[in-house]
């Protein structure tokens, strides 16, 4: 394995690692405590009175485009792109990861508990962690990124990350869903992006790679930076206006789904900055470059010999002028 190669992969496996400890994490503070139930609870009662506003309206026509129908479609548009590029490994693990993501999800949702834990507000008997419309909105965006050119990964992260994000939003504005439900599908997502990662990485799949133009560069560290601007706005606004009944609490928990969406795009970024996902494992082209003809004349009059198409010759004597050569055979 190249230390580039070993570099990714350790990067992979600490942010994955980080991922899944952030999961229990944000499970037991917004799910088993009282403050975490209390924040959520406003902004469930906030998203039930501005459930038939234009904003909820809009909101439940988004997540009612993400059906088994698009899923299907995007899995298959993830293995398409793989194909087209002659990347099929990409387009393997693009699928994979949309279809662990939403598994998982689903199992958690049927698995983990959520108790009730004060003694007034706004009750809900469903367990909506992790939030599945989230998940399947995340798994596509990584996988799409994943099996996109190096050139294009700056566009396919920003418009897909777009998308993502009004699901996130759209779910928590809905009141489909609690603000720490999209979270916990984005780390989900993110663990599966990273196992994804340190697959080719230790496969050695991975090569390093720059952008050709200053322009490029640019372009890609300003769309690194206005994530990271979005990310530490999102939760500044989630952290001031937390725990306010009405629709303050509706923009604290619409904050925290923005917050989670452009910190995945902003670790995408980050995970795979520099880092082309398209080269050709180790070996895969020595067979290309083996000769095809023995080297030496002297072995190639043998093999052909061999072969029955010419015998070998006789070695030559040289002789000196003026003398006549030796008979050496009957005559």
């Amino acid at each position: 394995m190249t230390p580039l190669a070993a570099g990714v992969r350790r990067r992979a496996l600490i942010i994955g690692g980080l991922a899944a400890t952030l999961l229990v994490a944000v499970y037991v503070l917004a799910v088993w405590t009282s403050a975490g139930q209390r924040f959520e609870d406003a902004v469930l009662k906030a998203a039930t009175l501005a459930a038939g506003s234009p904003d909820g309206l809009r909101a439940a026509r988004t997540l009612h485009t993400i059906t088994n129908a698009s899923l299907a479609g995007a899995v298959i548009a993830v293995l398409a792109i793989g194909l087209l590029r002659r990347k099929l490994v990409l387009g393997f693990l693009g699928a994979g990861v949309i279809a662990a993501s939403v598994v998982t999800v689903e199992i958690l949702q049927r698995s983990v508990l959520r108790p009730v834990l004060l003694a007034t507000g706004n009750r809900r008997e469903d367990q909506s962690f992790p939030s599945g419309h989230t998940a399947i909105a995340m798994s596509v965006m990584c996988a799409l990124v994943l099996v996109a050119p190096y050139r294009g990964r700056g566009a396919a992260v920003f418009l897909t990350s777009l998308w993502a994000a009004s699901v996130g939003v759209a779910a928590v504005t809905a009141d489909w869903h609690r603000p720490s439900d999209t979270i916990g599908s984005d780390l989900v997502v993110v663990i599966y992006t990273c196992t994804a990662v340190a697959v080719l990485a230790w496969s050695g799949r991975v090569s390093e790679v720059t952008l050709p133009t200053t322009a490029g560069r640019a372009a890609r560290g300003l769309l690194a930076g206005v994530y990271g601007v979005t990310t530490l706005l999102a939760f500044g606004v989630a952290v001031v206006v937390r725990g306010v009944v009405g629709g303050p609490a509706l923009t604290a928990g619409r904050a925290v789904a923005l917050f989670g969406s452009a910190a995945v795009a902003l670790t995408l970024l980050g995970l795979l900055g520099r880092v082309d996902l398209s080269a050709p494992p180790p070996g895969a082209g020595s067979g290309a470059t083996a000769p095809t003809w023995p080297r030496s004349p002297l072995a190639r009059r043998t093999s052909c010999g061999t072969a029955g198409t010419e015998s070998p010759r006789p070695p030559q004597t040289t002789v000196p002028s003026g003398r006549r050569p030796v008979q050496t055979g009957p005559g």
